[in-house]
């Protein structure tokens, strides 16, 4: 793939492209998570990187997420973190979070949210409640429905599968987040049940 700032393939990539990560960029977390921290503008970087198809394939994109952050702050007219604390934080009652990365000198980009593995729970539990938070409606059980159906295979994983930026988990008819250094939040409904992991590993949740 060459890099070309104004490939039209990148006027064809979708929101949906970029939750699924399907957004065809050529991005490798070992190759460009540092250099992507490291610069000046995290949204222009990810812009710049050459291209594929969108929507031909899964492909891990961290770079992907600080664009979807780049569009709440742009249709919302709050940072990402103030969006973040505002709608979903503050109303689960998490006070004790930290924010880390690029996300401390760069607005536009997010990544590194730090939690203590209980506030990990609220989060699998607001969505294993379908949204539901101490009566209030945090967030749209539409959402909740469409983010946790798979939407596509995960790249050399038959475990898996992805929706909208959580892993799905067939074999136990759940989904989950999967985050650096073997954090886990594992939902399952049937059991109604949420697991968190903290442990640094490797292993596999399957």
């Amino acid at each position: 793939m060459v890099a070309e700032i104004n490939d039209e393939r990148k006027d064809k990539m979708t929101v949906e492209d970029l939750l699924t990560m399907r957004s065809g960029l050529d991005y490798s977390e070992v190759g460009n998570y540092d250099a992507m921290n490291a610069s000046p503008d995290v949204v222009p970087y990810v812009l710049d990187l050459p291209i594929g198809e969108p929507g031909a394939k899964w492909s891990y994109c961290t770079g992907g997420s600080h664009l979807l952050s780049d569009i709440v702050r742009k249709t919302s007219g709050m940072s990402t973190f103030d969006f973040a604390e505002q709608y979903l934080l503050e109303p689960l009652g998490i006070t004790e979070f930290r924010w880390s990365g690029a996300a401390v000198k760069d607005p536009p980009g997010v990544y590194g949210l730090h939690l203590r593995p209980r506030n990990m729970a609220k989060l699998g539990y607001l969505y294993l409640r379908k949204g539901q938070w101490d009566g209030q409606q945090i967030v749209s059980s539409e959402w909740v429905e469409q983010a946790t159906q798979k939407r596509t295979d995960v790249d050399a994983d038959p475990h898996f599968g992805y929706g909208y930026h959580w892993f799905t988990v067939p074999g136990m008819e759940g989904y989950a987040a999967l985050g650096g250094g073997g954090q886990i939040i594992l939902v399952i409904p049937k059991s109604d049940l949420v697991v968190v992991s903290t442990a640094n590993t490797e292993e596999s949740i399957c």
